[in-house]
């Protein structure tokens, strides 16, 4: 089994990525990393609307190509929140699946299980935890679950949203259901 993860975040060793290891621990199957931004690593670049894709495959090749390899039976997306919303490199993922738009040929991607990660802390979090767009980042990380063919069960959710008092590193609880999922999936 393989786990490609997306992570979002441009920290390395950040909230995101103490949930991530905790994933990787606990999966016993080989590891992949999708960076959307992280330098040093690549990164996913924007789209760059030439209309090439009407004709031939996308131009760019950068770290989206892992998500068009389509091999891997599990799509992990790690991101913080950033003002109620995934953070602008995630919108770069979400507006480079324009090619499936224009492409005569439409890809199709093999059925895989979905597991998100989203960290948040601050009083711009707050919206998430349900005064208004509660589920905002949570619907733009199922447009790339849902273009990648990939399955989210509610219960395969990891949401550490006061990482500005309690780390990532210390959400005990979090940190069990990110080890619990990944347990699962060796099965």
């Amino acid at each position: 089994m393989k786990a490609l993860i997306l992570f979002g975040s441009p920290r390395a060793n950040g909230d995101c990525m103490r949930l991530v290891n905790e994933f990787i621990k606990n999966f016993e199957g080989e590891v992949d990393f999708a960076y959307a931004y992280l330098r040093g690593k690549g990164e996913i670049g924007l789209c760059l609307g030439c209309e090439a894709c009407k004709k031939v495959p996308c131009v760019l090749h950068d770290q989206f190509d892992k998500l068009k390899a389509d091999d891997y039976d599990v799509l992990v997306i790690a991101s913080p929140i950033y003002y109620s919303n995934l953070p602008g490199s995630m919108f770069n993922v979400i507006s480079r699946f324009n090619y499936m738009f224009w492409s005569e040929k439409r890809p199709s991607f093999r059925p895989k299980k979905g597991v998100l990660i989203l960290t948040a802390g601050g009083h711009a979090c707050k919206s998430l935890m349900g005064e208004t767009n509660e589920d905002l980042p949570i619907k733009q990380a199922k447009y790339i679950f849902k273009r990648l063919n990939a399955t989210l069960d509610e219960g395969d959710m990891v949401l550490s949203l006061h990482t500005d008092t309690l780390p990532a590193s210390a959400d005990t609880s979090a940190l069990q259901k990110i080890a619990d999922i990944a347990k699962k999936l060796r099965n």
